[in-house]
């Protein structure tokens, strides 16, 4: 059988894609490999290997035998998190990712889809909240959002070299906002939408107040995670050589946004604007253009749809924590 190795498979993006590889491909073998296990049930995968990918021998050791490499590993979170923790993000994430290109190149690993991210742009393209759309060729010169952007910009680097170099085939995701049911809606490794909904759903009865980073005016568009899935999956079957943007083109400002959510959970919310916090770009939306002409993808999900399921989710799940809570007591 096919050997697919899915890093980061305890994380949110990897857990959903060993769904899918399992539910889509009977015919192959995966095995997921992370630091920890998934927050929210086991692993689907057919084997999960607990490995630190900062150590060479670990990660060596867990794609061995690897047949096709899906490379998401990464220490990661909102922005919250990025500005907490720059050097160890910086640190972390140049070590798992140098030590997973070079053991996928010792062991002949026939494709290797990297994720990078959106914020590898320029921030001068980000600097209002109507900036355009981000196409995939203006990253340099460079200027990344973060050191999580400077990494992720180094690794596609690293990752053309070894390509034009070793005749390697990888392949370059850059993901945009990606959200959905099984991601983190607390702490400062939630994201933006998901931090919003978490929110939303832990404000009692139907009205309420909550604190909302930024002045509200900052745009971004998100991708569902479904979604974002099927484009890494189309993208590792296809013979695309150059970084492409799995995102959607559907803007939407922080403020709109926290009104939908609170439709969606039928609240009369108060936003408490937070301006003296981290907002990051004012203006980040995905240019899917590339990715339509070179895989015939593009988002099927609305934003509308993914957020009623993702607030479904997060409320149910914010229920069954009280729940367990007061059963405690």
């Amino acid at each position: 059988m096919t050997l697919v190795v899915v890093t980061g498979a305890g994380g949110f993006v990897g857990a959903h894609l060993v769904h899918a590889l399992k539910s889509s491909q009977p015919t192959v073998r995966v095995r997921g490999v992370d630091v920890r296990p998934p927050a929210y049930g086991p692993s689907e995968a057919d084997e999960f290997v607990h490995a630190d990918l900062r150590e060479p021998d670990r990660c060596a050791a867990a794609l061995a035998g690897a047949d096709q490499v899906f490379a998401l590993a990464a220490n990661m979170g909102g922005i919250g998190w990025t500005h907490a923790a720059p050097a160890e993000i910086l640190r972390d994430n140049l070590l798992i990712s140098v030590n997973t290109v070079e053991a996928c190149r010792r062991a002949a690993v026939g494709t290797v889809v990297y994720t990078s991210s959106a914020c590898v742009y320029p921030n001068s393209l980000q600097r209002r909240p109507d900036s355009a759309p981000l196409r995939e060729d203006p990253v340099f010169p460079a200027d990344p959002d973060m050191e999580y952007g400077w990494e992720k910009l180094t690794t596609e680097i690293l990752c053309g070299t070894f390509r034009r170099t070793y005749d390697m085939d990888i392949k370059i995701a850059r993901l945009h906002a990606v959200y959905g049911p099984l991601g983190a809606y607390s702490g400062l490794r939630a994201k933006s939408l998901s931090m919003l909904c978490g929110k939303v759903a832990a404000v009692p009865g139907r009205s309420g107040e909550i604190e909302v980073w930024g002045d509200g005016t900052q745009t971004r568009s998100y991708c569902y995670i479904d979604d974002c899935v099927t484009g890494l999956l189309r993208l590792a079957r296809s013979t695309v050589d150059q970084p492409v943007n799995i995102g959607s083109e559907e803007r939407i400002s922080i403020a709109d946004l926290v009104g939908r959510i609170a439709a969606i959970a039928g609240k009369e919310i108060v936003p408490r604007y937070r301006p003296d916090k981290p907002v990051g770009p004012l203006g980040r939306v995905s240019d899917n253009a590339l990715c339509r002409h070179l895989l015939g993808w593009q988002p099927a999900t609305s934003l509308d749809d993914g957020l009623r399921r993702t607030y479904g989710w997060i409320a149910e799940h914010l229920a069954s924590a009280r729940t367990g809570e007061e059963a405690q007591r």
